[in-house]
């Protein structure tokens, strides 16, 4: 709870002024938080991947943004996955994406299972394609997003 409200006090402060540091404090606190959750290591990396409240430095997302998955953090997984596929903030690792990917879609992450259908369907990222097993993984997708909606 307290991260939340820290998190949106934050975040509204850089709605404001969109390109504009936190605070020392602020950011200070942050980057204390992620140190031992990994869901704050993961918000903070999305804002530094995206220079929201903070200047856009890919190389220090990626290591929060994995920091945060190898904690365990699906949506880590799945935007790490997407980082190294593309080679954002690193060399493009496509095995590593699609181990990342695989290990978010096997937490019931929906975006990590959808995307996982596609590369599926496609044959993409070293997966052969079989279009019953992207339906399949579709219908995962769907599933684990009702539980998403209960959630909130």
């Amino acid at each position: 709870m307290m991260r939340r409200l820290l998190l949106a006090a934050l975040l509204c402060g850089c709605a404001a002024a969109r390109a504009q540091p936190l605070d020392p404090a602020g950011l200070a606190r942050l980057q204390d938080a992620a140190g031992h959750d990994a869901a704050a290591a993961y918000d903070l990396g999305r804002m530094v991947r995206n220079g929201i409240g903070t200047a856009r430095e890919p190389l220090r997302a990626l290591a929060l943004i994995e920091s945060s998955a190898r904690r365990g953090h699906a949506p880590a997984m799945f935007t790490l996955s997407a980082m190294l596929a593309a080679g954002e903030g690193c060399a493009a690792d496509l095995p590593a994406a699609r181990r990342w990917l695989e290990a978010a879609a096997e937490l019931e992450h929906p975006e990590a299972l959808q995307q996982m259908a596609m590369y599926v369907q496609e044959g993409a990222l070293g997966f052969a394609p079989d279009q019953q097993r992207a339906a399949q993984l579709l219908r995962e997708a769907a599933h684990a997003m009702t539980h998403r909606a209960q959630d909130h």
